[in-house]
């Protein structure tokens, strides 16, 4: 079972990374990425969530974050709705970007919502390679079982990651190397379902 978590987390990170040089077969671009650059992200990541700065990232600094990222994006849509800056939103301005769209149906609209729903799914909850702390990446993250996580502990696990895609053991994740992981664990996935 914990392999199957770790591949789903590894493949997860991956559509997170930065992207830059070559299509990936689905519209995005994916640069390859180096262990170097895999600890660089961890640690910034790291630094970022360790709000108290006591060398750990917990549950709770976590979620404290992930809130407060989410009343950030709830005040900037907020903003940008409220055109006349009153304070409040009235019913001509929550539906002037529709309208703006040329209507957005209900069909495109629930597509798009699929679409964001895979994708969050698929990265575990978002992250890079072996970045992100939010839900089972946490769990996974938190080797001693102390429920905390110190940079060690997180870069371990980042790198653990990285090795079983990098398949080449050449130091740097390709294209190649992330769509074979990506159609192996989509294999294991389905014959999971399947039983």
């Amino acid at each position: 079972m914990k392999t199957i978590f770790f591949a789903s987390v590894a493949l997860a990170a991956l559509a997170a990374v930065p992207a830059s040089a070559q299509p990936d077969g689905e519209g995005r671009i994916a640069a390859p990425q180096t262990r170097a650059a895999v600890q660089a992200q961890v640690q910034a990541r790291f630094a970022k969530a360790d709000s108290n700065s006591d060398g750990f990232v917990t549950q709770d600094e976590v979620r404290a974050r992930a809130e407060a990222r989410l009343d950030e994006r709830r005040e900037q849509r907020f903003e940008q709705l409220d055109s006349n800056h009153d304070g409040m939103i009235s019913r001509a301005e929550f539906d002037a970007p529709r309208a703006a769209r040329g209507g957005e149906g209900g069909e495109r609209r629930a597509m798009r919502g699929e679409r964001r729903g895979k994708r969050f799914a698929h990265r575990g909850g978002g992250g890079a390679m072996g970045a992100g702390f939010g839900g089972r990446a946490f769990a996974a993250m938190d080797m001693d079982r102390d429920g905390r996580v110190a940079l060690d502990e997180a870069q371990r696990a980042a790198l653990q990651r990285f090795d079983r895609v990098d398949s080449n053991r050449d130091g740097t994740i390709t294209l190649e190397e992330r769509q074979a992981a990506r159609a192996a664990w989509q294999e294991r996935r389905e014959e999971r379902q399947g039983d």
